[in-house]
């Protein structure tokens, strides 16, 4: 296994760890208009949604390694990636479009403040930058880890 072969590997396992370390984040924090903030932490499992991006960032990591044997599979890697950054656009997306981001209101207490982006997000476009990093580095590694242009072995034979 060369340097090349390594370093797709440690992409995707990187952009595997990103990922669940992403869907255990929080999407949203409430931060009052003051410094402090307050996390909306609300601690229960993970929803449907999160364990399939876990299962779907493990299937990029699998596809990279079954590449060493197959280069093709490293698609489901570039795949996985784009399945993992589509969640993301689309749960940012979504509060975006309510106009609920950055936009300050009163709660019950009589304190001000507003809904900010949490740390999720930002982990699922890291990990899905890595896992097709990962996955695009196999795609144009060859089966052996050297270019795909070679020369058969009987080659030097023939010049004499």
């Amino acid at each position: 296994m060369n340097g090349r072969t390594a370093l797709s590997i440690a992409l995707s396992v990187v952009g595997l760890a990103a990922v669940v370390v992403g869907i255990h984040q929080e999407l949203l924090q409430f931060r009052p208009m003051y410094d402090a903030t307050v996390e909306t932490g609300w601690g229960g499992p993970l929803n449907h949604e999160e364990r399939l991006l876990a299962r779907v960032a493990v299937v990029g990591v699998l596809g990279v390694v079954a590449s060493l044997r197959w280069r093709r599979a490293a698609l489901a890697a570039v795949a996985a990636s784009g399945v993992v950054l589509f969640y993301a656009a689309k749960a940012v997306g979504y509060y975006a479009a309510d106009r609920s981001l950055y936009t300050g209101f009163s709660v019950a207490g009589g304190d001000a403040g507003r809904f900010v982006l949490g740390a999720e997000p930002y982990w699922l476009v890291l990990g899905a930058a890595c896992l097709l990093a990962g996955g695009v580095a196999r795609l144009y590694t060859g089966r052996n880890g050297t270019a795909s242009t070679t020369v058969p072995a009987d080659a030097d034979a023939s010049i004499n």
